[in-house]
């Protein structure tokens, strides 16, 4: 039930800036994806587009340091919720956007056949989308969170093409999970992302308790008593890299 009324509020937000004259787009994701990304030029395959892109090789940056931005990824049992395939814009697509970085956002909300703890987190892990489009790259630091497209691919980029990426390397990386996909992008309006944000507070709240708890337990295996949170450690870096590799040493084991 406060899946549901988180979702509901989430729609009377998006209806209220549709009827405030906001510049709001509707995209469907195309039904036949891999013929649309081949017209269009832009690689898209799961863990095959691996990149760094630079600054200065960057045509325009979504979201970064100076701008505001967010990326919330909400997994949840209740299907009928979810408008599958649905990509919701406010704000201007790419091809009029002039400035070189924007404020931006985006929501992916997804409808599960089944959900655990631990499918959760892994379906909260948005770093291998970064992987998988070409031209495109996703920058995070703590409480921070950017992309770079390339100037390569800027002509042929879109919300509408990014949002249908998104969706197919999701559905391919977790076919056995995912039922349902939709997406909302906010950009340029700074003052209606801090509205999303406030809107979304109850899943950013039981998201980040559960953070914790997952810290808690890390702290604990690992001996750490330092008081600070993860994220403000200098260590931060280097204590990913552990995690990583017992969490490979488990899977081996098991």
């Amino acid at each position: 039930m406060q899946n549901i009324k988180i979702v509901e509020s989430i729609r009377a937000f998006l209806e209220k800036e549709a009827q405030f004259g906001r510049r709001v787009n509707l995209y469907k994701i195309n039904p036949n994806l891999s013929e649309y990304f081949k017209n269009l030029k832009i690689k898209v395959e799961l863990d095959n587009c691996k990149e760094i892109i630079l600054k200065e090789e960057s045509k325009l940056e979504l979201g970064g340091v100076n701008k505001k931005s967010f990326s919330l990824i909400f997994p949840i049992n209740e299907q009928e919720c979810v408008h599958d395939g649905i990509i919701t814009l406010i704000g201007p697509e790419i091809h009029n956007i002039s400035e070189p970085s924007i404020d931006f956002g985006i929501f992916i909300l997804i409808g599960l056949k089944k959900i655990n703890d631990n499918d959760f987190d892994v379906l909260r892990q948005f770093n291998f989308i970064s992987n998988g489009i070409e031209g495109f790259m996703i920058r995070t630091i703590p409480r921070r969170f950017w992309c770079r497209i390339s100037e390569n691919v800027i002509n042929e980029f879109s919300f509408e093409f990014f949002g249908n990426a998104i969706m197919y390397l999701y559905k391919q990386k977790f076919k056995d999970l995912i039922k349902y996909i939709e997406i909302i992008f906010i950009n340029s309006y700074p003052d209606l992302i801090d509205e999303f944000i406030e809107v979304t507070s109850d899943i950013r709240e039981y998201v980040e308790s559960k953070w914790k708890e997952k810290v808690e337990k890390w702290k604990k295996r690992v001996g750490c008593d330092y008081d600070w949170d993860c994220e403000e450690c200098i260590y931060y870096e280097v204590c990913e890299d552990l995690k990583d590799v017992l969490e490979e040493r488990n899977k081996i084991e098991n």
